[in-house]
């Protein structure tokens, strides 16, 4: 009896994750199935209970779930492509509202300029400061008269932005949309949004009607050439996130939460939300990489950064 109570305990968590990963109709289920962590902690403490137990069959199944765990955890970087050519690079960073280390993101962007950047989460003050490096990012959505900062957003670029507009969704979550020219290359249109984390049901369902206004935004207007990014609130974990833009390339790496902003977490306790996708028929363009990095601190999200070349 007592060793089918032990053997009951070990393969519990595993079948409740399978059986749940499956029912995403319930907001507070998709976030616990979508966060490998919880799991790899519950089989950390189960492999200890094992190990004090001496029950050593057990303690090895318990190490076999784990490591499962932890391969479905997402890594801080991902290498598509060995050798990247006439590449450009997209940054991304969910600034956080009571950042204390500004200028450490400012001299991160002054120092290693990107030349795209979509920011999250940017308070009109820290906007203004932003618009200050005008020698490197000359070209700017977020922050004019009129615009103001769309669901606290904010872009920069070394090269120009054309036909930028912002899309309002009947619950005044915003969308900006616009053209993007990089160095000399042909353009991709560009989407960026911050859908609300999904703390409670009625911000999940807000999220997710977001997410499939952009893509029902896609299917209206299409193009061949295409980039989809921001902070999405959304775990690659989740069949919800394999479901989206089928047709775009994506490569979700850890980046939240940083539990504590001035640590370097590790990527095994993190789950995959800034998300950037991409779509490009005509020129062949290709996400060669994309890493997230614990500096600047004083978010809760890591910065992350995508390289695409050919």
């Amino acid at each position: 009896m007592k060793r089918g109570l032990i053997w009951l305990v070990v393969f519990s968590p595993a079948v409740i994750w399978v059986s749940l990963s499956f029912y995403e109709a319930v907001w507070w289920i998709e976030n616990i199935v979508a966060f490998p962590a919880l799991f790899i902690v519950t089989y950390i403490v189960l492999a200890v209970g094992m190990l004090l137990l001496k029950a050593w069959a057990p303690l090895i199944l318990c190490g076999v779930l784990l490591s499962f765990f932890l391969l479905l955890s997402p890594h801080r970087s991902q290498h598509l492509v060995a050798n990247c050519v006439n590449s450009i690079t997209v940054a991304q960073y969910n600034l956080y509202y009571q950042n204390p280390n500004i200028n450490a993101l400012v001299n991160r962007l002054l120092t290693s300029p990107s030349d795209l950047v979509v920011l999250q989460e940017v308070a009109p003050e820290v906007g203004e400061k932003l618009k200050t490096l005008d020698d490197v990012y000359p070209y700017y959505y977020g922050g004019q008269e009129g615009v103001g900062y769309p669901s606290s957003q904010m872009i920069l670029s070394r090269f120009p932005l054309k036909q930028v507009s912002v899309y309002m969704t009947p619950d005044q979550q915003a969308i900006i949309r616009g053209l993007w020219y990089p160095n000399t290359q042909k353009a991709l249109a560009f989407i960026a949004a911050h859908p609300p984390s999904p703390r409670t049901k009625a911000l999940w369902y807000r999220r997710n009607a977001l997410i499939r206004t952009i893509e029902s935004l896609i299917d209206i207007y299409p193009n061949d050439e295409m980039l989809v990014v921001g902070d999405f609130n959304l775990s690659s974990v989740s069949l919800r996130f394999s479901k989206i833009l089928p047709s775009f390339q994506t490569a979700p790496v850890a980046s939240w939460p940083n539990w504590h902003r001035s640590v370097d977490t590790p990527s095994f306790s993190q789950i995959a939300i800034d998300h950037l996708w991409l779509k490009a028929i005509q020129t062949g363009r290709k996400i060669c990489q994309r890493h997230s990095d614990p500096l600047p601190k004083g978010s809760d999200h890591k910065f992350v950064l995508t390289t695409i070349g050919y």
